[in-house]
């Protein structure tokens, strides 16, 4: 293949991606921001076992799925400027009941779907973008690795009284660190066939260390503000790295 024919032919499969994206319409959703899930990391003495605290906290308003989808839609513009968008975070227990069966084991993606059909059929969406919680053995990301005991899962933050870390700031050892966390599965349905596209699996966090002045109480390492901030900061940062390998594998 000579080099004049090689560049026709990207240009040829790049405008065939352009049309094929501009054909594209997509409806995002998310089930994960009805609760955020704080994971306490508790070592007792002489032992190696883990006794985790684990507390739910029903989120009274619809603020984190809708900043999910926020997050996904800016990531689809990135990867696929032509594409069309519905951004949808509704608020019915059902929807989420359904998702939570499945990351149980005692319900399926297709059930998921056909709770939601009725939602989406008033887009013209050609496809769904669908975000679910998933569960996954603890991997906070520090500077020197990752570090967690226990199973996390959706959004919330895992929080370390005991271990040692290094400050992003000023790369100096702190005990302790809390990580907002997003352990989620985004999939790509074709709706005309109710096909799985694609699907990838989201593991991801940012730890920050507590201050000398709050050491033994990590949570406090965050003011409310900053925990709301910084969870946002993970959705959007792994929906930014996620999305384009989800789009170029449909």
């Amino acid at each position: 293949m000579t080099r004049r024919i090689f560049i026709a032919f990207v240009l040829l499969a790049a405008t065939a991606w352009a049309h094929a994206a501009q054909a594209r319409h997509y409806a995002i959703l998310s089930l994960v921001g009805d609760r955020l899930l704080v994971v306490t990391r508790e070592m007792s003495t002489g032992s190696r076992l883990d006794r985790n605290t684990r507390e739910y906290v029903r989120m009274p308003d619809n603020s984190l799925d809708r900043s999910m989808v926020v997050a996904i839609d800016e990531a689809i513009r990135r990867a696929q400027p032509g594409a069309a968008t519905t951004l949808l975070a509704p608020k019915d227990p059902s929807l989420f009941a359904a998702a939570d069966r499945r990351i149980e084991g005692s319900g399926s993606l297709a059930e998921i779907l056909d709770a939601v059909r009725p939602m989406v059929a008033g887009t013209d969406a050609t496809h769904l973008v669908l975000v679910t919680r998933q569960r996954h053995a603890a991997m906070l990301r520090l500077r020197d690795g990752m570090v967690g005991s226990g199973f996390l899962e959706g959004l919330g933050f895992y929080v370390d009284h005991g271990t040692f870390a290094r400050s992003v700031d000023t790369n100096e050892a702190e005990r302790g660190f809390i990580a907002p966390f997003t352990y989620v599965t985004v999939s790509l349905v074709d709706l005309a066939n109710g096909r799985v596209l694609s699907e990838e699996r989201v593991v991801g966090s940012a730890a920050y260390t507590t201050p000398s002045y709050n050491i033994g109480n990590a949570w406090l390492a965050l003011t409310p503000q900053q925990k709301a901030e910084r969870l946002g900061e993970v959705m959007k940062s792994e929906s930014a790295r996620v999305i384009p390998l989800l789009l170029a594998r449909s």
